[in-house]
């Protein structure tokens, strides 16, 4: 059977969008190969033909979802930042962890992966860095509110009480946007 041209391609884009989702909600090391094709409808056997090993698969993860991340970030204003942190640190990101960021859900995979992940990992938290940054005018702003969105995050998940979450939530949201918009 001859596969359109794009066959490839578009089969790479499926696993790692289904791996992403399946990772970020279940962790990437807690997940077989298998249930990785599974979630994208394809078999183990057709994994080697888009990577060589389960932590490129992570890395191609990795580069995906940041970049997604990056998109709500990139040649921005500070309001259109301020509200990109504010749907950002909503209970809707916090419960749903599979449509979520990458950051909270596989940062601490990310820490124990090989030096290409961490890399691709890094390059692309410099980008986001530099986009606050050049909304911002200010050079040590952006750590301070990409640590706290994606720690407020974190900790939200851990929380047991959904109340607590909405008012951890709800307290980071507005001193973000206080300290992005620089109000007093």
């Amino acid at each position: 059977m001859r596969y359109p041209p794009d066959h490839k391609q578009s089969s790479r884009a499926r696993l790692v969008e289904a791996g992403a989702a399946l990772a970020k909600q279940e962790g990437f090391g807690n997940t077989g190969l298998q249930a990785l094709m599974a979630a994208a409808d394809m078999t183990t056997g057709a994994f080697y033909s888009q990577f060589r090993s389960k932590p490129e698969l992570l890395q191609a993860i990795v580069a995906h979802e940041l970049s997604k991340t990056l998109d709500w970030f990139e040649g921005k204003s500070a309001a259109e930042i301020a509200r990109s942190l504010n749907a950002y640190l909503s209970m809707q990101h916090a419960e749903n962890p599979a449509q979520g960021c990458a950051i909270p859900a596989l940062g601490a995979e990310v820490a124990r992966a090989d030096d290409a992940t961490r890399l691709t990992f890094e390059q692309l938290i410099l980008r986001v860095h530099a986009a606050i940054a050049d909304a911002t005018g200010d050079e040590q702003l952006p750590w301070v509110l990409i640590s706290q969105a994606v720690g407020a995050i974190v900790l939200a998940r851990a929380m047991s009480t959904r109340a607590v979450r909405q008012t951890l939530l709800a307290t980071v949201r507005i001193e973000s946007t206080r300290r992005l918009l620089q109000e007093p």
